[in-house]
């Protein structure tokens, strides 16, 4: 998609030189014809737009170049640099219109075939509010900063295109100032543009770059992983031109196995890329922390206290021992009974995951049961040793294993 839309990026960078080439030449012999000042300086204003689309086309077509040998993270900030390259000559144009602007204030020069220079304005209008609309779509398709920067300016034209028909109503009824405080208005909406865009374009080439509303989608999937993901620590993103580079660094729930931490994280990274389809790459860093504090469960037959006798199979469970584990000790216990409906697949899961278990001591779990448990859960289940028949025992050999 994103291959596609850089190509129809081109095409409507390179269709809109020539227009506005041609409608440039038409404003410039507009305005040497009446005498006008404020249509040559539309002019100039078209003219810097065209170069503005030329750097913008050049800026697409480089940066689908493949990484290389000297460019191994590959050409997309050359778009951005396009756009900077838009942006420097847009505040050129703004601030040569301004000085000559300045220089005949109070000048009042009447033009001549006024007719012809409104026709010419009024054309300018309609081509200029028709090109903002299909480079805005084609930027934001594209993902292209360059193209976007340049639909501004044409809107930036719409209004100043108005602003002229008007310098040239006062030109008609000879009132003095106006069209040089037309012109002067004129600059200032382009410097504006021109300066706002280059400070965009400045940023993410210093890789400055913020979008709330990615980072909580991304967040979003990350809390959906909740049994895997514990923490997260840090997410970055930056633009590369038409592209988002990102990384997450999380920290990861040590109960799980490294066969479930491959296959959840490339899912997870899968889910993240296509959040947005011009996200390029996301690698997600992780670290595994060590647990101080770990809550175990001990399938228990009879007892109230650590020597309660374990359970060898579900069917003799009558009770779950939790008990909680701080730096190698045991802190505390509590004991909580196991109805006959608690032992089916589903409400046993949601029973221990209910108490936060990290740990569970194998009594001959069904198969699902365990399945749901390590896999889905990642609890981890440690078997019940043969001579090993009181909760405590149990835990005391599970905490020299961890």
């Amino acid at each position: 998609m994103s291959k596609m839309a850089l190509k129809e990026g081109e095409k409507v960078s390179r269709q809109a030189m020539g227009h506005l080439l041609l409608l440039g030449i038409i404003k410039l012999a507009a305005g040497l014809l009446t005498g006008m000042t404020v249509i040559i300086a539309d002019a100039i204003s078209t003219f810097a737009d065209t170069l503005g689309l030329f750097a913008s086309y050049f800026g697409l077509r480089l940066s689908r170049k493949s990484a290389d040998k000297k460019f191994k993270y590959g050409y997309y900030k050359i778009e951005t640099f396009a756009a900077l390259f838009v942006s420097l000559g847009t505040i050129y144009a703004g601030y040569a219109i301004l000085s000559r602007a300045i220089n005949n204030i109070g000048v009042m020069k009447e033009g001549v075939h006024k007719p012809f220079a409104i026709t010419t304005t009024i054309i300018a209008i309609v081509f200029s509010i028709r090109l903002y609309k299909k480079l805005k779509k084609a930027g934001e398709n594209a993902n292209s900063l360059s193209l976007i920067a340049n639909a501004r300016e044409k809107k930036m034209d719409v209004f100043a295109g108005f602003i002229v028909l008007v310098s040239i109503i006062a030109n008609y009824q000879q009132i003095p100032y106006v069209e040089s405080v037309v012109t002067i208005l004129i600059s200032t909406l382009i410097l504006k543009v021109g300066l706002s865009s280059a400070k965009e374009s400045l940023f993410f080439l210093l890789d400055y770059w913020d979008n709330p509303s990615l980072v909580r989608k991304i967040r979003k999937e990350f809390r959906k992983e909740k049994d895997l993901i514990t923490k997260v620590n840090k997410i970055r993103l930056r633009r590369a031109g038409t592209f988002i580079f990102g990384e997450a660094f999380v920290e990861l729930n040590p109960f799980a196995e490294i066969k479930d931490l491959r296959e959840e994280l490339d899912l997870l990274n899968d889910k993240i890329m296509k959040l947005d389809p011009y996200i390029r790459d996301f690698p997600i860093y992780t670290h595994i922390t060590k647990e101080k504090n770990i809550k175990i469960a001990v399938p228990i037959e009879s007892g109230r206290s650590l020597k309660a006798k374990i359970a060898s199979n579900l069917k003799k469970t009558n009770a779950y021992l939790f008990a909680r584990v701080s730096n190698g000790r045991i802190t505390d216990f509590y004991i909580k009974k196991l109805s006959e409906k608690s032992k089916k697949p589903i409400e046993f899961a949601e029973f221990l995951k209910k108490e936060k278990v990290k740990i569970i001591i194998n009594n001959k779990l069904h198969s699902l049961i365990y399945y749901n448990l390590r896999r889905t859960h990642h609890i981890q289940i440690y078997p019940n040793l043969a001579g090993i028949k009181t909760a405590e025992e149990a835990i005391k050999l599970l905490l020299i294993d961890t």
